[in-house]
């Protein structure tokens, strides 16, 4: 699975910093979804990476159903997309 995390400047730049995105991890796995998110939060920065096998679970609460996720994993290896 894909994974779509919507970050900041500074979140981002700490995950630089660490080489660590800690978990848990909250992500789309639809680009248009992380793409809207990004634009209602004003938040620039998405970052893609792969889920762990097994570790990614629904977020209840976020509409559209199925599209908003998260990991227990942390995330060491990603790549930076731009809105």
């Amino acid at each position: 699975m894909i994974g779509y995390h919507v970050t900041t400047q500074k979140k981002l730049a700490k995950y630089e910093q660490t080489g660590c995105i800690l978990e848990p991890v909250r992500f789309w796995t639809v680009w248009d979804s992380a793409k809207a998110w990004a634009k209602k939060t004003g938040r620039v920065y998405i970052v893609k990476f792969d889920v762990p096998p097994g570790s990614a679970y629904p977020l209840p609460d976020h509409k559209p159903r199925g599209h908003a996720w998260w990991t227990d994993q942390n995330i060491r290896k990603w790549s930076l997309w731009c809105v």
